[in-house]
């Protein structure tokens, strides 16, 4: 072996390996892998912000324990799984508020809305708000399927029992598949609908029955006439004249031989 291959090699790499540890880049590198490896630890297994309660309120007809179940679901997060090895976090930095949600609104169609807040360091709040029901929907003219709706048109439970004082509404063309959470009847008409209940109720004592809905929109009312409204005309103003008949020209005492009121027309109103 020559000389340069005994002496001279071996330190020259003994001083390349001395002076790459001793570089300033080979720190930072270090101190900065050190960090990241230290926040990735904290944010993911820190015992101190793993959630450990869920509070969920507003909840009436659906059990809170339910509710409470889907959210876990969300919170236990699996980071690595090689069935003998399984990694799990409840990391509160890890929830994510959206996925909570739509879960949850997609497993109850009864639940209207959805609020999901954080309370550090491992506390979670869940508020509902549920629907209220609004009318009951069948489909045709008699002994159809029946659900109770909310005020926006929307399905959220099958009809159980008798219909007894809840207003019907029907669609008479209504002939697809009907599923729970659907949008069964736009939101405009079930507002022209609320109104004229509303305005029924409260000006007249006169409670709706049913509510036809087709063009015209068709109401009967708890003392057997109907009445017919335009949907393509200010409903407003069909309302306005509604009550101007019913107050002037048709009082209480005189109704009981009442059929029906049109109010499609947009220059006058018939009734007989």
């Amino acid at each position: 072996m020559s000389y340069r291959s005994r002496h001279i090699k071996p330190k020259i790499k003994g001083l390349f390996r001395k002076k790459f540890f001793q570089r300033k880049l080979f720190w930072v590198f270090l101190l900065a892998f050190m960090l990241i490896a230290a926040t990735a630890y904290f944010i993911l297994f820190f015992s101190k912000i793993q959630v450990e309660n869920i509070e969920v309120s507003g909840s009436e007809k659906i059990a809170s324990s339910e509710i409470e179940s889907i959210a876990w679901h969300r919170v236990n997060r699996r980071l690595f799984n090689t069935g003998i090895v399984n990694i799990l976090s409840k990391s509160i930095f890890l929830v994510n508020k959206e996925d909570v949600m739509q879960d949850i609104l997609k497993r109850f169609p009864a639940i209207k809305a959805v609020a999901v807040e954080k309370k550090f360091p491992n506390g979670m709040v869940v508020k509902v708000t549920e629907r209220k029901p609004f009318a009951v929907f069948c489909r045709g003219t008699e002994f159809g399927e029946c659900y109770v709706i909310d005020d926006s048109g929307v399905i959220f439970e099958a009809m159980k029992g008798p219909i007894e004082d809840a207003m019907i509404i029907r669609e008479l063309a209504h002939d697809k598949e009907i599923f729970v959470g659907e949008d069964i009847i736009d939101a405009n008409i079930m507002d022209m609908i609320a109104k004229v209940e509303k305005s029924l109720k409260n000006n007249f004592q006169i409670e709706v029955k049913e509510a036809f809905v087709s063009n015209p929109l068709i109401f009967r009312t708890s003392e057997q006439w109907k009445i017919y409204f335009d949907l393509e005309s200010d409903i407003d103003m069909q309302i306005i004249k509604m009550n101007a008949i019913l107050r002037d020209e048709i009082p209480a005492s005189t109704r009981k031989n009442l059929q029906y009121i049109y109010l499609q027309y947009k220059d006058r109103a018939y009734y007989k």
